[in-house]
Order: C-alpha cells, then sequence, then structure tokens
C-alpha cells in the first residue's frame, strides 16, 4: 500500500517521478551531479535540480554542455593581447607573450625596450643612439660620417668646404 501523501509520486502510483527513487515511506531526489549519472562534457559542469540536472559549458568552452567545443579567443579575437603580443590558443583559454622585436612584457601589456639605456644598441662609440618605438636608431656624432653603427673622423682640414681656413 501507498502512503497516501507521498511527493513526486505519478498519479497517486507507487512510482516515482524521473530523477527520484522510492524509499520506504518516500520518493528521494536523485542528484544525478553526485553519483555521476549525468551525460555533462568533461568540459562542463553539472548542477543539480529538482529531478534532474543542467550541464553548462566551462568558461572558455561553447556548447549545450552536453557537447562542448574549445572557443578559439585568439581567432575570434576575444583575447585581451597587447597588440605587440601574440596570443595563443590553448584549451579553454589561451595565453599572451610579448613577440614583437623591442618590446617585452607579460603578454597583456608590451613595454617599449630602451636599447639605448639598456645599452644593448649596436651605435658606434662615436654614434648616438636613439630609441624609436620598438628599436632604435644609430647616427654619428658631429665630426663624424657613416651610418651611426661605423664612423669615421672626418678631416675637416683637408676638405675647404669643411672649414673657415684660407691660405694666405
Amino acid at each position: 500500500e501507498c502512503p497516501a501523501r507521498l511527493p513526486h509520486l505519478v498519479g497517486g502510483e507507487c512510482t516515482c517521478m524521473s530523477g527520484y527513487t522510492a524509499s520506504s515511506d518516500a520518493c528521494t531526489e536523485i542528484d544525478e551531479c553526485a553519483t555521476n549519472t549525468d551525460n555533462c562534457h568533461a568540459q562542463a559542469t553539472c548542477t543539480n535540480v529538482a529531478g534532474s540536472f543542467n550541464c553548462t559549458c566551462n568558461a572558455g568552452y561553447s556548447g549545450n554542455g552536453v557537447t562542448c567545443t574549445d572557443d578559439d579567443e585568439c581567432a575570434l579575437g576575444t583575447d585581451v593581447c597587447d597588440q605587440f603580443a601574440t596570443c595563443t590558443n590553448t584549451a579553454g583559454s589561451y595565453t599572451c607573450a610579448c613577440t614583437t622585436a623591442g618590446y617585452a612584457g607579460d603578454g597583456l601589456y608590451c613595454a617599449d625596450v630602451n636599447e639605448c639605456t639598456l645599452n644593448t644598441h649596436n651605435c658606434h662609440a662615436d654614434g648616438t643612439c636613439i630609441n624609436t618605438y620598438g628599436g632604435f636608431n644609430c647616427t654619428c656624432q658631429s665630426g663624424y660620417s657613416g651610418n651611426g653603427t661605423w664612423c669615421v673622423d672626418i678631416d675637416e682640414c683637408s676638405n675647404s668646404t669643411l672649414n673657415n681656413c684660407y691660405d694666405t
């Protein structure tokens, strides 16, 4: 004989509704998430609800919870990498790395490297280093000629257009 007032019975019969199991005097809700009887994807979160469960894809994945696929944030343009960084898709996420020459940082922010201050330039000893965004330029100091990475002394005395010397 069924107890007269059991919740979750089907049509007053001694059968519990789906998602419930019968005990001696009641229908007890089954936690499909805790008993691993759900069909959620490995990259989804199971949430128990009365008589059933819901599956929701984890962050970085899209789908209905039963099927989840990795979101390629790099291809979708939803990453927050710096403009001077490279975005690399990973399972459920992405990484950023500063890969543009002349810039350094964590990938979310890439700052210009001042090669002149760090003395990592290749300017000649008689040249001047000028920092630029992402690089540097070398110029020869006054009285020298060359491309800045090599400089030679100009002999002003041997060239009359470069001196104020007069033959008297």
